[in-house]
């Protein structure tokens, strides 16, 4: 009896993804999405310590950013008393400046979705969104980064003309993207330094290279998770009405 229940549970694992049996773009998704959903943070804040080597002057900024997943993102550039932001939003994308709101436009954000907000949606919900995203999920391949093995969704193998998502083997974790921006316009982004949190990894250090050169370098800091946020730093109508407070959450709204 023992010895049948041994062989069952064999066929299962070969029949499960994860465990061997991937093959396909949809099957990584399967597997990242029974390992992460339901352990990841909800929210996070965090400093984020920004450095542009092409800027003529060479200067390094700090953007205060919060985030509540699936499809809430707010960045405040050098500091909130500027009133320099962008927020995210429903897929809108809201920008000001001098605390004015200067525009706004559809902005599906693929990071936003990639890196968090996948696991608080739906696994046909994720599917959709990533090919409207232009992820081919038809292609699929493996490679190495930094002498680890990946699943790369989105590519056949030495395939740089396609948007893909580079995710560790061992981990389930995004390690590095490659998206088009426009056709002669790559961007390639490398996602280092994870330290683990709400059952799963943070990364801490970003490096952006447009079509091959280094562009921006982000390092996380002062990062909590799973914190209240004050539902006004998400709603561009309430926009200004709360302010960075790092002694208690980072971002508290007014008294």
């Amino acid at each position: 009896m023992r010895s049948g229940i041994l062989f069952v549970f064999f066929l299962s694992c070969l029949a499960t993804p994860g465990l061997g049996q991937i093959k396909t773009s949809e099957d990584v998704l399967n597997a990242m999405l029974k390992r992460h959903t339901g352990k990841r943070c909800r929210t996070l804040t965090f400093s984020q310590y920004t450095y542009r080597p092409n800027d003529s002057l060479n200067r390094n900024t700090i953007w205060y950013e919060a985030i509540e997943y699936p499809d809430k993102f707010r960045i405040d550039f050098n500091g909130t008393s500027h009133g320099n932001a962008a927020l995210f939003r429903n897929d809108t994308a809201f920008r000001f400046r001098n605390g004015q709101l200067v525009d706004h436009r559809l902005d599906k954000n693929d990071l936003l979705l990639i890196l968090g907000g996948m696991f608080f949606r739906s696994k046909e919900e994720v599917v959709q969104r990533l090919k409207g995203l232009n992820y081919d999920l038809r292609r699929f391949s493996e490679n190495t980064w930094n002498n680890r093995p990946v699943y790369v969704i989105g590519a056949e193998k030495d395939d740089s003309l396609n948007n893909q998502i580079w995710v560790d083997k061992k981990d389930l974790e995004v390690v590095r993207m490659r998206t088009h921006l426009a056709p002669d316009k790559e961007m390639d982004i490398h996602i280092q330094s994870p330290f683990l949190a709400c059952g799963g990894f943070i990364e801490t250090k970003y490096s952006f290279y447009l079509n091959g050169k280094l562009d921006q370098l982000e390092e996380y800091k002062d990062i909590q998770t799973n914190i209240k946020i004050d539902p006004g730093v998400f709603d561009p109508k309430q926009f200004g009405k709360v302010h960075w407070n790092k002694s208690l959450a980072p971002f508290k709204a007014n008294q």
